[in-house]
């Protein structure tokens, strides 16, 4: 995503006004140390900001956390019990700071102190994704998301047209592990409510 596109892509949702279909324009900004890498007026721009750890994605203004982003989850066990610290320091450190909206993936490449980051999610209103693609990182994990009270989304994590939409293994995965399904938003027309982020100001973005 660059600003260019990010414009215009404002520009083509705003033509799809009156197709019976809301849309909603949204972004999923990366976790690197403590901030996200998105910028400011995208923030403020958007309807749905996002946030995930992905490894190998590296801005330019990573500095010293780009080695964090290379190696994390690899290593001894001891290697691994701190990089769950920082992880998890990481991930509150976000929500404390940017309007986020969901947290996709948790657990995804980037382990961390479940209950602690789910925790903080319920506290700032902050969605945990359910997502199509990835929920064994949450195995280890989702007992721990459920008694904290936090709320969830569902996602397909699709990139494509043709998987849009297909939320089979979340139902399986809400049903294995007896998540309430009055916390679960995105189905059975419960629809999650998003910040507003356009008086957003953040002095390091």
């Amino acid at each position: 995503m660059t600003e260019r596109k990010f414009k215009a892509q404002k520009r083509q949702i705003g033509r799809l006004s009156s197709c019976g279909v809301k849309v909603l324009q949204g972004i999923e900004g990366n976790i690197v140390g403590h901030r996200l890498d998105v910028p400011q007026y995208a923030i403020r721009g958007c309807d749905v900001l996002i946030a995930g750890f992905h490894r190998y994605i590296s801005p330019k203004f990573a500095g010293e956390d780009k080695k964090w982003i290379r190696v994390n989850g690899f290593g001894s066990s001891a290697a691994k019990e701190k990089i769950v610290y920082q992880n998890t320091e990481a991930y509150i450190a976000v929500m404390e700071s940017y309007p986020i909206d969901v947290l996709a993936h948790i657990g995804h490449r980037a382990p961390i102190d479940f209950a602690a980051v789910c925790e903080c999610a319920a506290r700032h209103g902050v969605y945990i994704e359910l997502n199509a693609k990835h929920l064994d990182a949450l195995e280890g994990g989702i007992e721990e998301a459920i008694k904290s009270g936090v709320k969830f989304i569902v996602g397909s994590d699709a990139h494509d047209t043709k998987r849009t939409g297909k939320f089979n293994a979340v139902a399986e995965f809400i049903e294995k592990h007896s998540v309430p399904i009055d916390r679960v938003y995105g189905i059975d027309g419960r629809l999650p409510v998003f910040k507003d982020k356009r008086s957003w100001t953040h002095g390091n973005v």
